[in-house]
């Protein structure tokens, strides 16, 4: 019966050679792996891209919706059951008007963004407008907030206080106070010169005046444009002292 050879003793010298002759393959292998990964991946991923059935498609690009519009000097009310508006966007989309609730108008903006509404129809009273804009893809911004015009057709209404028609006004200091209330917010001027309207809506103005005869006028032009005018002749007499 022939005798085993017993197995042949690894020396501890010999298992760390070995430990890092591994070590040093796998840390080669990674390095390897890396720079392959690195520099050759785009050109792989494009040659199996080329059997993709998605190849030539443009990739998935997120875009926001348009910006809504801007409308420029929009006024706070007209004296006509008509208004032009106007405003800015982006060039090419499409601006959609609603009034009072639908569409009433639709218009493009040039090259420059600027666009026009022209003879947009109005009711008497209070309307309610916004807009909303479409892009060349069809997608819709978010609406304007609610801007208001009025159709105002009335002329304003003049009260005065002091003085009256024919008054005679004494005093030293040359002046004549005049005061009234208009019955809405109006510009005012008396004889030319811009008089403040109280919040409600009442006024005083000194007027300056020379000895004799004087001739007052008083104007007053609501949001609308409408406006009244009414004259009253005094007699201004400076008072001895």
């Amino acid at each position: 019966m022939a005798s085993l050879k017993a197995p042949k003793r690894i020396t501890e010298k010999q298992l760390r050679d070995r430990f890092n002759t591994v070590i040093l393959g796998i840390t080669t292998m990674v390095f390897v792996g890396g720079i392959s990964i690195f520099f050759f991946a785009p050109q792989i991923g494009a040659f199996f891209g080329f059997f993709s059935k998605h190849r030539g498609e443009e990739s998935y690009r997120p875009t926001a919706k348009p910006s809504a519009p801007v409308f420029e000097d929009v006024p706070e009310a007209v004296n006509e059951n008509s208004v032009d508006l106007s405003g800015r966007a982006q060039p090419g989309e499409t601006i959609l008007l609603f009034v009072n609730g639908p569409e009433k108008a639709k218009t493009t903006a040039d090259s420059e963004g600027k666009f026009n509404f022209v003879d947009v129809h109005l009711i008497n009273g209070k309307n309610t407008l916004f807009a909303k804009a479409l892009d060349s893809q069809n997608r819709e911004s978010d609406k304007t907030a609610y801007f208001y015009i009025t159709v105002d057709n009335d002329s304003p209404e003049i009260e005065i206080d002091e003085p009256k028609n024919g008054d005679t006004v004494k005093n030293l200091n040359r002046r004549i106070r005049i005061s009234g209330k208009i019955n809405e917010k109006a510009t005012i001027t008396i004889n030319g010169g811009t008089v403040v309207q109280k919040p409600d809506f009442s006024f005083d103005y000194d007027l300056g005046v020379k000895e004799g005869s004087v001739k007052i006028e008083i104007k007053a032009v609501d949001p609308a444009g409408n406006e009244a005018t009414q004259e009253l002749n005094v007699t201004y007499q400076e008072k001895s002292s």
